[in-house]
């Protein structure tokens, strides 16, 4: 078996996780979508899309009907799981108590988050964009892991790869939005931006604020940034500024 590259945080040592990028599968019909693209309806073949998660799921000795993914909307919906969704299901977390199911998070900028108790046999993968962040996709992941079981002093988090502050410029409607929910609006994660009006947005910072303002302890970040390493990672603002026709989505995964 070939091994597909990924990256591991140490936080997470002795739980099954991964954070794949770009290489190592075989999506070529268009360029943008080379090669592990995993994301549908983006105009790729579904075959090779189909074989690109299925290579991801060889690598941790499982198959395509051990793999959870959901529907992302940038939603705050939570789903405990111990089965695949017969139908497709809208929500951007996932949380189970049951070994040899293979969560998987996609994303293309937005922040993948893994968590884990290992002591209580509790893990979860959560998609945290700047929307998702804002109505509590975080805070209702823990909720959901402590409700099967898990301890919010045990819980680890590991970051994966993401659009980082000095990529991410957002406008006044962006700022407004955050201001609109109170308690939300976090001057200290925005700085001055090139144009009138506009900021640099610290996505990865006001992910690690909200969960350690839910009582999170042990949090790791990653140490890439989407958007400046294109070759290596899907990056919706890279495909933006570029004007570039397709993009993919990677995966990220964790198991007990």
């Amino acid at each position: 078996m070939t091994q597909i590259p990924h990256i591991t945080s140490p936080i997470l040592n002795g739980i099954k996780h991964g954070f794949f990028g770009r290489k190592g599968g075989v999506s070529h019909a268009q360029p943008g979508f080379e090669t592990l693209n995993v994301g549908m309806n983006k105009g790729d073949n579904i075959d090779e899309i189909v074989e690109n998660r299925r290579r991801i799921c060889q690598q941790f000795g499982l198959t395509l009907d051990d793999l959870v993914i959901v529907n992302q909307q940038h939603t705050d919906i939570v789903h405990i799981v111990d089965r695949p969704f017969k139908n497709v299901a809208i929500g951007d977390a996932l949380v189970t108590t049951k070994p040899n199911l293979l969560l998987g998070i996609q994303t293309a900028d937005c922040v993948p988050v893994l968590f884990a108790d290992s002591e209580n046999q509790v893990v979860a993968g959560a998609h945290a964009g700047w929307r998702g962040a804002l109505k509590g996709i975080l805070e209702s992941t823990l909720d959901k892991m402590i409700k099967v079981g898990a301890n919010r002093s045990n819980i680890k988090v590991a970051l994966g790869p993401c659009i980082w502050q000095s990529s991410y410029e957002v406008g006044p409607d962006f700022v407004q939005a955050m201001k609109d929910h109170p308690g939300a609006y976090r001057p200290e994660f925005f700085i001055p931006g090139n144009r009138a009006d506009h900021f640099y947005f610290d996505l990865p910072g006001y992910v690690v604020h909200r969960l350690q303002k839910a009582g999170v302890e042990h949090i790791a970040t990653s140490p890439f940034n989407t958007f400046t390493n294109p070759e290596e990672f899907f990056s919706y603002r890279f495909k933006t500024v570029h004007q570039l026709p397709y993009l993919g989505l990677q995966l990220s995964v964790i198991r007990l």
